[in-house]
């Protein structure tokens, strides 16, 4: 072996060392992180982990194997991971904040009368649920940008929640004060969102069930009912938003509502507004499948 060679094996030994080092140290500054924030909501719920590990590329955190037990309730929470993908934590209340929680166990005997129902659409003991957020504010602006709020199910589907406020503080000592100054709050856009898995497709099969008839039979059904109510429609806008759902019903994959108005609106002026087809112009209304 010429000594080229052993330099070579002796730099690249070298520097998978430092990042096995770094990526233990920074393991061990999060993980110290973790607990300081488990320690501050330690009133409220005890908080406990498998392992905390950071992904030195994307410097993501990562807490696998969680179990949250609530203080004023029996049940205990299982969740398989949570990923910090950035947070402020130099802030009381974090200025911006991306982050995910993957496999939320819920066990579905615990949901009462809800729980046949989930039975019948063929769900059984548990769904595994996930939460999202991604948000920025600028406090210069005073504008908060909400990117994603979502909440989703394995084989369900996914809600998720984007918009944009503006004239609103999030300082802590001025949290209170928002319900106060509501009506001055700026209304620049937002969006509902529904991601199908599964759940359109479920519900079809269960309405074909219970009529006897089968699922293609049932969704042909749907839609030729959606027709005959857009053929007696007056109204425009409503005309465009059961197509749109007509769309859905025949490749149910995405569904999205939103608002942008030509102009950021006050939340006191859209308030005051009386009619629906005065607020869908004037926040510029949008359905799309």
């Amino acid at each position: 072996m010429s000594k080229k060679q052993i330099t070579g094996i002796g730099i690249a030994m070298l520097l998978i060392a430092i990042y096995f080092g770094i990526k233990m140290y920074a393991s061990n500054v999060a993980e110290g992180k973790v607990n300081e924030a488990i320690a501050k909501a330690a009133n409220f719920a005890d908080i406990d982990y498998k392992k905390v590990s950071v992904d030195l590329l994307g410097m993501d955190v990562r807490i696998s194997g969680i179990i949250v037990s609530p203080a004023y309730a029996k049940e205990k929470f299982k969740i398989d991971e949570i990923i910090i993908h950035d947070i402020d934590d130099k802030s009381d209340i974090p200025a911006f904040l991306s982050m995910t929680c993957n496999g939320i166990e819920l066990n579905i005997q615990d949901l009462g009368e809800n729980a046949k129902q989930l039975r019948e659409l063929g769900y059984n003991d548990k769904m595994m649920v996930n939460l999202s957020a991604n948000y920025v504010y600028n406090k210069e602006k005073k504008e908060i940008n909400i990117k994603k709020i979502g909440i989703g199910a394995d084989e369900a589907g996914e809600v998720s929640v984007s918009f944009r406020l503006g004239n609103i503080s999030l300082e802590p000592e001025e949290i209170v004060g928002l319900l106060f100054s509501f009506p001055q709050i700026i209304f620049h856009e937002a969006k509902v969102e529904y991601d199908d898995d599964s759940l359109a497709e479920r519900l079809m099969k269960l309405g074909a069930e219970e009529q006897q008839v089968n699922v293609e039979d049932f969704k042909k059904s749907l839609i030729q009912d959606v027709e005959k109510e857009i053929a007696k429609e007056k109204d425009d806008f409503t005309k465009k938003a059961l197509s749109e759902i007509n769309k859905f019903l025949e490749d149910p994959e995405k569904f999205s509502v939103s608002a942008s108005p030509l102009k950021p609106q006050p939340f006191g002026k859209i308030m005051r507004i009386n009619k629906p087809q005065d607020i869908i112009k004037l926040l510029n209304i949008q359905i799309k499948s």
